[in-house]
């Protein structure tokens, strides 16, 4: 199933289990409630039959001889007049006629059918539910029998104190009977109209909501396949304005990894094209040479010997380089930690530099402290990492011109500062020095030498040990190069 139908049904389902139950505790609140108000009402009802029957009782001044009648007239009067007994019907002396289903079953004769009166409407149907009882409450003198196996209400009819009769009424047959079914039907017609509204809005809400939500997916699904096939340059819609949905996120997100791909995959093109490129000279001169010697052009001598040692050499350490490089990308270069001297590393390294640095006409100056932590270091990759710095600076400072290293402890970390003299790097390049294969021109171009990688293998030593480094502007006119290494590293 598509996503549009799945959202769709949930949400119908949803609406439908929230409407069915609110609907059934409506309709179960409703008939509770509504069954307590008819025996309520009832109640009310039979207090006032009660009253009449006593009044009536009263004015006779003791039980009738046949309760039918009396029961009948009761009713009346409880109906009509406030209460009051209303006017006999024909002679006194003569009982009203039998209706079908007193206890003898008798039917009224058809000439007594005729001079009836129409029949008084009875909604509630009170009239058949009531039965009078006997002081004892069990012997039946008047009403319809088959409601005494029902349970009901009962009323005592008192004569100067005593009881003489009861009067009892059942309860009604179902929830209501009458206008009060009607009531109660038309209230479930309506709660079912109102639940199939419901459910039909709550379809073309799923239908609308599910169309929102698949669109935007469906095109980040296109998009992802198309950067999965290569094509890096596909975007999607940007957000809306304030938009903060996942699905926004997810565009964005898609967008950020296309332009991540797109720059990996500009930077793997390059350093394939730099790597080439850059062995491509050693190789070039390695060959001639060779192609020379074997031509008889140059005699095979130490001197010879000696070029193609150092070509081979300079061959070595590039290809090393980049095993280095390509190691680091791959996981953390492999380092073996012990207990070393910073200080003792630091002023290694300026003594190494110094005599090279004499020649080229530039000063070193080492502002370091007697005295640094001890560190967990290793230390042969710190030394490449403080050579390589080093090497940087004096490659493309120009003479006379000054290299300046410093070092302080900085919490639990060594920083130390490289600054050096003119020329400087523009600020748009600063991040992209530890590029590998990076060159800022024109200032550190390949006229000065070097392979572009010894800033981006200090940085993976310097990340191997948990460090960092940057580069920023220096107040000596140059480039200054900070580095914090941990005393203690992860």
């Amino acid at each position: 199933m598509r996503l549009v139908h799945q959202l769709s049904l949930l949400l119908i389902a949803t609406a439908l289990v929230a409407v069915a139950a609110v609907a059934g505790l409506v309709v179960w609140n409703l008939r509770a409630g509504f069954s307590d108000y008819l025996q309520a009402q009832d109640g009310e009802h039979l207090s006032r039959l009660m009253e009449a029957a006593e009044r009536d009782l009263a004015q006779r001044g003791g039980p009738p001889q046949d309760w039918r009648p009396a029961l009948r007239s009761w009713l009346e009067a409880s109906r009509t007049n406030g209460g009051r007994l209303a006017a006999p019907e024909g002679p006194p002396d003569e009982p009203p006629p039998l209706g079908r289903g007193d206890f003898d079953g008798r039917p009224p004769p058809p000439e007594a059918r005729r001079d009836l009166p129409p029949p008084r409407r009875d909604p509630s149907n009170f009239g058949p539910r009531i039965v009078v009882l006997a002081p004892d409450g069990v012997t039946p003198l008047a009403g319809r029998r088959e409601t005494l196996d029902r349970p009901g209400q009962t009323r005592a009819v008192k004569l100067d104190g005593q009881t003489v009769a009861v009067l009892r009424l059942a309860e009604r047959a179902g929830p209501a009977e009458g206008v009060d079914a009607s009531f109660l039907r038309r209230q479930y017609i309506g709660l079912a109209a109102v639940a199939g509204g419901v459910l039909l809005a709550a379809l073309a809400l799923a239908r609308i909501v599910a169309l929102r939500w698949a669109r935007p997916l469906a095109e980040a699904q296109s998009a992802a396949r198309r950067i999965a096939a290569g094509e890096f340059g596909v975007r999607l819609p940007a957000p809306r304005a304030g938009g903060a949905s996942e699905i926004d996120a997810l565009h964005g997100d898609i967008n950020a990894m296309a332009d991540a791909l797109s720059r990996l995959e500009s930077s793997r093109q390059r350093w394939i094209a730099e790597l080439s490129h850059e062995l491509r000279t050693p190789l070039a001169v390695l060959r001639g040479e060779v192609e020379a010697l074997v031509d008889g052009i140059r005699p095979l001598d130490r001197a010879a010997m000696g070029s193609l040692q150092e070509e081979v050499r300079r061959l070595s350490r590039l290809v090393e380089d980049f095993h280095l490089l390509a190691t680091s990308e791959l996981r953390a270069l492999p380092c073996e930690f012990e207990a070393v001297a910073p200080a003792a590393l630091l002023q290694a390294a300026v003594d190494r530099i110094v005599p090279r640095a004499r020649a080229q006409g530039l000063v070193v100056e080492a502002q370091l402290p007697p005295v640094l932590p001890a560190a967990q270091w290793d230390a042969v990759r710190v030394s490449q990492l403080l050579a390589n710095l080093l090497e940087n600076s004096l490659r493309y400072t120009e003479a006379p011109g000054l290299v300046q290293i410093r070092a302080r402890a900085l919490g639990e970390a060594i920083e130390v500062r490289l600054d050096d003299t003119p020329p400087s790097v523009p600020e748009g390049d600063l991040e992209r020095l530890f590029d590998p294969l990076y060159r800022a021109d024109p200032s550190r171009s390949r006229a000065f030498g070097g392979s572009g990688l010894g800033l981006a293998i200090a940085k993976a030593i310097a990340a191997a040990h948990g460090g960092r480094i940057r580069a920023e502007p220096s107040p000596l006119g140059g480039l200054a190069i900070v580095l914090t290494l941990p005393l203690k590293p992860r």
